[in-house]
């Protein structure tokens, strides 16, 4: 499998055949919306993040294709549920494309936790809990992005991109999105071979990368 089509296909075995489908565009092939919480203990530790991931329309029904109940029915709980639990199985292998650090240093996270998937509106919705290794007190600060650019990331719009649960009395969460950032597919200008040699030890999707900051 080419090396672009791996970071979706971990995300979903299905997009594989789509990116397969769809050689002639350009990166990125799939868009996710994010939105996030992060979760404060009693003392005013993070001690989590909570992740909720929109899929694209276009993804969402090629993702689903052969989930349903019947062939004109709702989607299948049960297949939806296997499918969260695949996907958070398979994300710990990009580091579940997660990059926290409070007061400038890097955040361990465990095991994802209650993954759970729905379809509505056409669109599918991953959601997933990343519990930290340790709690840890400061400034916080979240990027979600894919280093290959395969799939692209953006917040969610208006104050939706986060919330905080527990947090201290005055702490507050800002949004700071790329100036490249958008709905509308992205043009790059690099060729498919480019893209095919990264790995996710690469560094060019941190360009498009949003970051939510957090300070108390």
């Amino acid at each position: 499998m080419p090396r672009s089509f791996r970071p979706l296909a971990r995300l979903v075995l299905a997009g594989a055949a789509l990116a397969a489908a769809t050689p002639a565009l350009a990166h990125p092939h799939v868009w996710i919306t994010t939105r996030a919480e992060l979760d404060y203990g009693p003392d005013g530790a993070l001690r989590a993040v909570r992740h909720a991931w929109t899929f694209d329309p276009t993804y969402s029904a090629f993702a689903v294709q052969g989930l349903g109940q019947s062939p004109t029915g709702p989607v299948n709980p049960a297949a939806l549920a296997a499918l969260a639990r695949d996907n958070a199985e398979n994300l710990a292998e990009q580091g579940y494309f997660t990059l926290l650090k409070v007061d400038g240093r890097k955040q361990d996270f465990g095991t994802a936790t209650d993954p759970a998937m729905t379809f509505t509106d056409g669109q599918l919705t991953l959601r997933f809990t990343l519990p930290l290794k340790a709690p840890v007190a400061g400034t916080a600060s979240l990027e979600v992005f894919d280093p290959t650019y395969f799939v692209a990331f953006s917040l969610a719009d208006g104050d939706g991109f986060a919330t905080l649960a527990g947090a201290p009395a005055g702490c507050r969460a800002t949004a700071h999105r790329p100036k490249n950032s958008g709905p509308a597919p992205a043009a790059t200008g690099m060729s498919e071979a480019f893209f095919e040699a990264m790995t996710a030890a690469s560094t060019y999707g941190v360009q498009f990368a949003n970051r939510i900051v957090v300070a108390c």
